[in-house]
């Protein structure tokens, strides 16, 4: 029999039972509990992650380098790393000091600053190779480094910056502009008026915009959009021209006219007091804006222009105006001058009648057409342009066959494009072989405008003229009219095609541009790749499906880590079902990008499970990859 050691009493079952429970608890506290047990995975998973950039450290594979040097920052700051990362600095290859700027970032150390200015400034190194490594900077670091570059002078490089800068139309290029502006350095501010006049009324509208808005008063900088403003044609409108409030006031009346020629009625009363104001060739140029934008209220003033004596051009553009507003009040006189014997004033008296006779005069107009002052025809061809009447065509066919005046010669064009009938745009096709660009230009673009199925073999002869200009005015007259067609015609032109052209069609046909875009983004052309992304920022609701149908079936690397980005912005949280599968199949470029974008989604359990297991993933780039988004890259 047992005793106990302080009674001595025999120990009875019980006791035993009791004793053994104890056993049995502090067997059950000795074991780790299921929190403390994923705490101790998660450190060994760590550890484990961290030894894997440690090894990438020496890996012949530079883009792994530059992943494990980046990586660093991730784990605990110690002697050893810091001095790893020293190292860094002094590697051949950029995109290794890279990763190294990228660690001291997330560290906080401005040695980050020192390697991307060495790097910008390196006439070996393109900025194209450097400038990513600041879009994922807050806007004041990356413009401190960019600023600082640009007013260095001990380098000739800040043209080649500022360009490449601006071409890659990231977010940060309007913000920056518009900061640079306003700094004192005046190497700086004279490089970004430069990069200013790089921006594309295409591409970069945005930016344009707000340049436009912060920098109202600058006049380097409305000298610079206003550049921009002239290089477009006329038809097109510039909203961001009315935001600009030069104090000059040449440069205010520059302004002016250029509104008004882009079609701005707001301007009317400016560029009606630029031309009381000014004489000769300067008073005609603002008649000639003014006639965009005239206004009723003004006719008045109008009529007080005409002076005594006034050449013919000038009571022309008066008189025209008076006529577009439906100003009758001069009829008289404009039959004076029609019937009298000064040559220069008669077209003027011709198309004032013209005009506000309406049809009436319409048999009197052709008439006109066979008149011995070219202006006069000119005049005429203008009015039955205006009234579009399919009785006229015979008239005009008849006019081109033997007009010799290339000025005469396009007025008569343009009145044959301007009436709807099926007979005026089969004449129009004998035209599409003029000698003078502009003038082929004008009749394609009339011809694709129609929609009709009978212009087509016109345009179809267009896709082969020596102007790109007109080249692109039959694809879009087959996209208008003929869409079975327009898709071999399309493929075609990616690959020469004017730069905006694709923002362009789009913003006029919207939605039905969308299957043109998709054939764009899979174009061999990175050109017209980037063009096809913009112009799908014009359809919102179309955006993600046709980015996701293009990802699935691009084979281009550069295409679908471009696409991914988009994606994955679009996207936000929900991006996890298209990067896990991207993550682990396909080509190692395309699987790292979505490796590293899994990293936006810390919280997606697919998408940390996969990256547990790309820990062990035979590919060094990729396990390096892996490794550093699983700590937090």
């Amino acid at each position: 029999m047992r005793f106990t050691i302080e009674s001595g009493r025999p120990m009875c079952a019980t006791g035993v039972t009791g004793v053994a429970a104890l056993v049995a608890l502090a067997a059950s506290l000795a074991m780790p509990l299921p929190a403390e047990a994923a705490r101790k995975a998660e450190l060994s998973l760590n550890a484990d992650a961290l030894n894997i950039l440690l090894e990438g450290l020496k890996s012949p594979d530079f883009v792994a380098r530059g992943m494990a040097y980046e990586g660093l920052a991730r784990g605990k700051r110690t002697k050893e790393r810091d001095q790893a990362l020293d190292d860094g600095k002094q590697d051949p290859q950029w995109v290794v000091r890279a990763g190294v700027a990228r660690a001291y970032v997330a560290q906080r150390k401005d040695d980050w600053k020192q390697l991307v200015s060495a790097a910008l400034t390196d006439p070996t190194l393109s900025p194209f190779e450097v400038l990513p490594v600041l879009d994922d900077l807050a806007d004041k670091l990356a413009f401190g480094v960019l600023g600082a570059v640009l007013t260095d002078k001990e380098h000739e490089r800040q043209s080649t910056i500022i360009n490449a800068f601006v071409s890659r139309n990231t977010a940060q290029v309007g913000p920056f502009l518009v900061w640079c502006l306003s700094e004192r350095d005046e190497l700086m501010r004279t490089t970004c008026i430069g990069g200013v006049k790089k921006l594309s009324a295409d591409l970069q509208l945005g930016h344009i915009a707000l340049v436009a808005r912060k920098h109202a008063h600058t006049e380097p900088v409305i000298e610079a959009l206003l550049g921009i403003a002239e290089s477009l044609e006329a038809s097109r409108p510039v909203e961001w021209l009315a935001d600009l409030k030069p104090k000059n006031a040449a440069l205010a009346d520059r302004l002016a006219l250029e509104r008004a020629r882009h079609g701005d009625k707001g301007s009317a009363s400016a560029v009606l007091k630029i031309a009381a104001a000014a004489e000769g060739e300067a008073r005609i140029t603002a008649l000639i804006a003014y006639r965009n934008v005239a206004r009723k209220e003004d006719a008045a003033a109008l009529k007080a222009l005409l002076g005594k004596a006034p050449d013919g051009r000038l009571a022309f553009l008066i008189y025209e105006a008076l006529a577009l507003l439906g100003d009758r009040s001069m009829a008289s006189q404009a039959r004076g001058l029609a019937e009298g014997t000064n040559v220069e004033l008669r077209p003027t008296g011709v198309y004032y009648l013209g005009r506000i006779g309406g049809a009436g005069n319409l048999g009197e107009m052709h008439k006109y057409l066979r008149d011995g002052i070219p202006e006069v025809r000119i005049a005429a061809a203008r009015v039955i342009g205006y009234l579009a009447s399919p009785v006229s065509i015979a008239s005009l066919r008849e006019g081109l066959d033997h007009e010799g005046d290339p000025r005469v010669r396009l007025e008569l064009m343009r009145a044959l494009a301007s009436i709807k009938d099926k007979r005026a745009i089969q004449a129009l096709m004998f035209y599409t072989r003029e000698d003078d660009p502009d003038v082929r230009l004008f009749v394609v673009k009339a011809l694709a405008e129609s929609g009709e199925a009978i212009a087509r073999p016109g345009l179809q002869a267009a896709l082969n003229d020596q102007d790109a200009r007109v080249r692109f005015e039959a694809v879009r007259g087959f996209i208008l009219s003929d869409p079975a067609f327009a898709v071999r015609t399309w493929r075609r032109a990616l690959g020469w095609m004017p730069p905006g052209s694709i923002i362009r069609l789009t913003r006029e046909l919207g939605k039905p541009m969308a299957s043109y875009i998709e054939l764009a983004l899979l174009s061999k052309r990175v050109e017209a790749r980037e063009e096809a992304l913009e112009a799908l920022r014009l359809l919102p609701d179309l955006e993600a499906d046709l980015l996701e149908k293009v990802l699935a079936i691009s084979d281009d690397d550069d295409l679908s880590v471009r696409v991914l980005g988009r994606m994955v912005k679009l996207k936000g949280r929900d991006a996890g079902s298209i990067l896990v599968p991207l993550a682990t199949s396909g080509s190692v470029r395309v699987r790292i990008a979505a490796i590293r974008q899994l990293g936006l989604i810390p919280k997606d359990k697919e998408a940390r499970a996969l990256l547990e297991k790309l820990l062990n993933e035979a590919n060094q780039r990729l396990r390096v990859a892996a490794a550093l988004t699983f700590l937090g890259g």
